[in-house]
């Protein structure tokens, strides 16, 4: 379980990453490269879904979404489940449902256009237990 110190480390640090991405990738994507991703962002974890998304800049994507599942090396390799996503221009989206309580699950989201297909980094988020205890609560200072 994360504290506040450092919960915000971590997400300055995606903030930071996710920045650097998107300075890296506009000059990429104007010269006819494959979509550069930002780092996944979770949004909401419960017991048997997990909404996410993921920044991008690139243009004419054809295809996009995220691989997930409970190996990592299956979600590394493309050879699990697909969940196909919104995108609006800038965003990928993401809802992953139909999961199962308290389990680990691996997430990767991916965006292609003419010129190939980028990736994001496999992330993991366990969801929630059926019936939380007093230890399951993953902010205790929100009680």
């Amino acid at each position: 379980m994360l504290n506040v110190d450092e919960l915000k480390y971590c997400m300055k640090r995606t903030l930071y990453s996710l920045g650097i991405s998107l300075l890296l990738c506009l000059a990429a994507c104007e010269n006819g490269e494959a979509p550069v991703l930002g780092a996944i962002i979770i949004d909401k974890v419960t017991t048997e879904t997990i909404t996410c998304h993921v920044e991008v800049v690139a243009s004419n994507i054809v295809d996009y979404g995220f691989y997930y599942g409970t190996s990592r090396s299956n979600v590394s390799n493309n050879k699990s489940k697909k969940e196909a996503g919104t995108y609006d221009a800038s965003t990928i989206h993401g809802e992953i449902v139909g999961l199962t309580p308290n389990k680990d699950y691996y997430i990767k989201a991916y965006g292609m256009n003419e010129f190939g297909k980028g990736e994001t980094e496999v992330v993991k988020v366990k969801t929630l237990p059926l019936t939380p205890g007093e230890d399951d609560n993953n902010f205790p200072d929100l009680k």
